[in-house]
């Protein structure tokens, strides 16, 4: 299913205003329309499946722009709902989803010439999300002076399962970033955007996608800084293991009696996954990305991959409370939750775990478990991150996020710094991260995070250790060693 979503499209050159958007304007091929003084593009065309009947088939470089009404009438990639929905809300479900969802969306102030630009990569685990979901509305961080853009990139079996014929290929989701990336810097300058002042960023997988670019070669030319949200620290997936979870995936769909098709391979590929051992304390197994060859040597570490790093700079930026969202319940007294801490203290045994005041109703094992945690899934990681890059002399803006859910027990959970960073609270209104948080107490947040970011893509690095917290914005000198707090 190519272009069959129910909207027209509107191919390269021939730029008919939508009937759909009230305020219409066209610049080069594309078109758009003015929302307060920023031009809005949806639904652009990056690539397309070298075989439209098989969604794990090569991207190839194609154009044109979907002709809808909004940003949320743009196809995602086919995909489950969210497990992050208990904090996060239901958005996925809005977009249309299509097997050949690959579209990409510009925001630019009206009138840009030659201004900087962030291409945002969004998270999900792999496995959901989308750039065109209303969460990643542009508008707010376009008028901070810079060009904001938003990727879909190929997800779940489609991204992750090995190829359905006999080509090697490598981890696919590179593929289509790489090709978004090329239309960037072949197509922006027309829509307001310098092509060489890009910044990569990302948040979580999308995160991990902006480190791994960063270093490796084939995306060295493409962007020049790299923005860096909540990235996890994972164990990527061998050829071997892609083909056995894959071989695994295809027998569970067989012995349904399910037919073919993307629904039925996402629904056997979350039960493989639910039947996946899990590390205690860790997030749940996950599809993750497939490395081999070169890139499996590069990306084997934060050290090997800042030998390879060609992003002039790094922005890394982690939330307090990364997994608080992740963990099981645990009950004051209970085996379950003594058998979780004595496996936390061992994996973090002779290690430095910077120490951090938790939300005053957190009983204090539950706040030990989240801090452990969060330091093993995320903050080691981005700190490995950050001190290897300074190493080779880049500077590193290095952020925390220390704002708290509207929920109790999830503090500063992962994913809540994502609606103060666009500045869109009315798109993330089912969000129950959000309870509470209205009116200007979220704007002062927000209006500093979008500040901050657009600040970096801008070029301007301030090397100190900053805290966005709802009671007070810290900031503290740095000496390029973030791990110096032992609990």
């Amino acid at each position: 299913m190519s272009d069959s979503v129910g909207t027209r499209i509107a191919r390269t050159g021939e730029a008919v205003p939508s009937v759909a958007q009230g305020n219409p304007l066209v610049r080069g091929p594309w078109v758009g329309e003015l929302r307060d003084a920023v031009a809005c593009y949806y639904g652009i065309r990056y690539a397309r499946l070298s075989d439209a009947k098989r969604p794990r088939s090569k991207a190839t470089a194609a154009s044109g722009q979907l002709d809808v009404a909004g940003l949320t009438d743009v196809p995602i990639f086919r995909q489950l709902p969210s497990r992050l929905e208990i904090v996060t809300g239901p958005a996925g479900r809005i977009n249309p989803q299509d097997d050949e969802a690959f579209y990409l969306n510009v925001w630019a102030p009206e009138g840009a010439e030659g201004l900087p630009v962030l291409v945002f990569v969004h998270g999900g685990a792999w496995a959901s999300g989308g750039g065109a979901m209303r969460w990643y509305r542009g508008e707010r961080l376009a008028r901070e002076g810079i060009v904001v853009v938003t990727v879909n990139y190929r997800l779940g079996p489609a991204g992750h399962l090995a190829p359905d014929d006999d080509a090697d290929q490598d981890h696919r989701p590179f593929g289509d970033l790489l090709q978004a990336l090329r239309w960037v810097g072949q197509n922006i300058a027309e829509l307001g955007g310098d092509p060489d002042r890009v910044t990569l960023g990302g948040q979580s997988a999308g995160a991990w996608y902006a480190w791994a670019l960063a270093s490796l070669p084939e995306a060295r030319g493409l962007f020049r800084q790299a923005a860096i949200l909540s990235i996890p620290q994972i164990k990527a997936w061998t050829s071997g293991y892609r083909v056995a979870f894959t071989n695994r995936v295809e027998a569970i769909r067989r012995e349904s009696g399910a037919a073919p098709g993307s629904k039925s391979l996402l629904r056997a590929a979350a039960q493989v996954l639910s039947e996946t051992p899990r590390i205690a304390g860790a997030m749940p197994p996950m599809y993750l990305p497939m490395l081999s060859g070169e890139a499996a040597g590069i990306l084997e570490s934060a050290t090997s991959a800042a030998e390879h790093l060609h992003a002039d700079a790094l922005y890394v930026r982690i939330t307090r409370h990364e997994m608080s969202v992740f963990l099981p319940p645990l009950e004051p007294g209970s085996a379950a939750g003594d058998t979780l801490m004595e496996a936390l203290r061992a994996r973090c045994r002779g290690e430095a775990v910077p120490h951090h005041p938790a939300p005053r109703h957190w009983d204090s094992r539950y706040a030990e478990a989240v801090e452990l945690s969060s330091w093993l899934e995320f903050g080691r990681f981005a700190n490995e991150i950050a001190a290897q890059a300074r190493k080779r002399g880049r500077p590193v803006i290095s952020r925390e996020f220390d704002v708290e859910a509207g929920q109790p027990g999830f503090g500063a959970v992962h994913c809540i710094d994502l609606p103060f960073q666009f500045g869109n609270r009315a798109d993330w209104d089912d969000a129950p991260m959000l309870a509470g948080w209205q009116g200007g107490a979220f704007e002062e947040i927000s209006r500093e995070l979008r500040g901050d970011l657009a600040d970096f893509v801008r070029g301007r690095h301030d090397s100190s250790h900053r805290v966005f917290s709802a009671a007070r914005h810290v900031t503290h000198p740095t000496d390029g060693n973030d791990d110096t707090c032992a609990r």
